[in-house]
């Protein structure tokens, strides 16, 4: 009976009236209370001990609900717009359809009771306690549909999660738990996810444009279907630093700058359209999903590569290195994969050429429609089911290459003695 008077008391001070008091049940034991569809806006329930309790369509916006315990509480379809839940404990909560824009989930220290009224923990030998820096245990959570747009979820642990279809845009989950979470059909735009932890983690079918994944091991996740092309920003200060040294290495003619060297290093997905990458060491880089369309590529060396599924659309590639690489599944429409003419020391052509190789390279089902592969070496590679609609082949070396499957029309092939 008591709660309920503080309701009503509450519900008046949300109406200005002069009878009415912010509730304020900090610390109070709320374990297993039904809230449901009441209005709580800006209450005060710091430290409270809501687990299990039932909060379906409750107004919590703006709520203060640091270092509260909302284990295995229900909060579907409830508003948590803007509400502090530094430190507080959600595990196998369930929120569903749940309002969850601007939340702050960082960590926070525990909130304890004493003589002199509510305090951030007892003193330890005269010590003051560590703040829990680790973030929201959502451990098991269930976030199916929620929004979380704008939330900052640093740190939060959302181990085994279901956030499938839910709206993260703009979210910060720097150094977050995300180890086999359920983000299926999510919005991950402009996600930060630096430093997360995603082993396990599902993405299958997520939007991820923008996404900010620097120092993350995206091969332990699944992103099949996923919407993801990243920034070089997040790969580090070194990759960005290396591309920005190549830039001056090329329009200076050599005289400054450097060469850049990136051979071996993971750069999936990486958005490096447009870039001038010429004479670049990219051998034996991981740029599955990498985005290179337009880019310059001319002597660059591709060699052992893995381009599944990249984008070189347009790109200019001329005397590339790209044997023993794969470009399964592909996409090289109008790209150009022909010779350069070699030049003397005085910088005059000397009448040789240096062809582009794909010699040995693994290209089966790639899209080569209107490229310009004049003079390319495709000894042994494999095109098998690829797609080679209007390509231009004139001069290519040809032997033992495999084409079972694969698409011709139109194309222009290389003289049979």
């Amino acid at each position: 009976m008591e709660v309920e008077r503080m309701l009503g008391r509450h519900r008046e001070w949300l109406l200005k009236r002069p009878r009415g008091a912010r509730l304020n049940l900090s610390l109070a034991d709320l374990q297993g209370y039904d809230f449901s569809g009441a209005d709580l806006r800006a209450a005060k329930l710091s430290g409270a001990n809501l687990a299990r309790a039932v909060l379906v369509e409750t107004n919590l916006s703006e709520a203060d609900l640091f270092a509260a315990n909302l284990e295995r509480a229900d909060l579907s379809k409830a508003d948590l717009s803007r509400a502090d839940l530094r430190g507080a404990s959600m595990r196998g909560a369930t929120l569903a359809g749940a309002r969850l824009m601007g939340v702050d989930f960082r960590g926070g220290a525990l909130m304890q009771a004493s003589d002199e009224g509510v305090g951030f923990g007892a003193e330890n030998n005269g010590k003051r306690p560590k703040a829990n820096t680790s973030g929201a245990d959502l451990t098991e959570a269930n976030l199916r549909g929620s929004n979380l747009t704008g939330s900052n979820m640093n740190g939060v642990n959302l181990a085994g999660a279901n956030l499938s279809r839910a709206n993260l845009t703009k979210v910060s989950l720097r150094k977050a738990n995300l180890a086999g979470a359920d983000f299926k059909g999510a919005c991950l735009r402009g996600v930060d996810m630096s430093m997360a932890l995603i082993d396990g983690a599902d993405f299958q079918g997520a939007d991820l444009k923008g996404a900010i994944l620097e120092d993350v091991d995206m091969d332990s996740a699944n992103f099949t279907g996923a919407e993801l092309v990243v920034d070089v920003s997040s790969f580090g200060d070194t990759v960005a630093t290396i591309l920005q040294n190549h830039e001056r290495w090329i329009r200076s003619d050599g005289k400054e700058g450097a060469r850049a060297d990136l051979a071996g290093l993971n750069m999936e997905r990486i958005d490096l359209s447009g870039k001038d990458l010429s004479g670049a060491n990219l051998k034996g880089a991981k740029l599955a999903g990498a985005k290179l369309q337009n880019a310059t590529l001319v002597m660059t060396d591709l060699s052992e590569a893995d381009l599944t599924g990249a984008n070189l659309v347009g790109a200019l590639a001329n005397g590339v290195n790209l044997s023993r690489s794969i470009l399964h599944k592909a996409i090289l429409q109008r790209a150009q994969l022909g010779q350069v003419p070699l030049r003397g020391p005085d910088g005059k052509p000397i009448g040789r050429f240096w062809s582009a190789s794909l010699a040995a390279a693994d290209a089966s089902e790639a899209d080569f429609s209107d490229a310009l592969m004049k003079g390319a070496n495709l000894i042994d590679a494999k095109l098998n089911n690829a797609r080679l609609v209007n390509a231009n082949l004139i001069d290519a070396k040809m032997v033992n290459t495999e084409l079972t499957g694969a698409d011709l029309t139109g194309a222009v092939m290389p003289q049979t003695d």
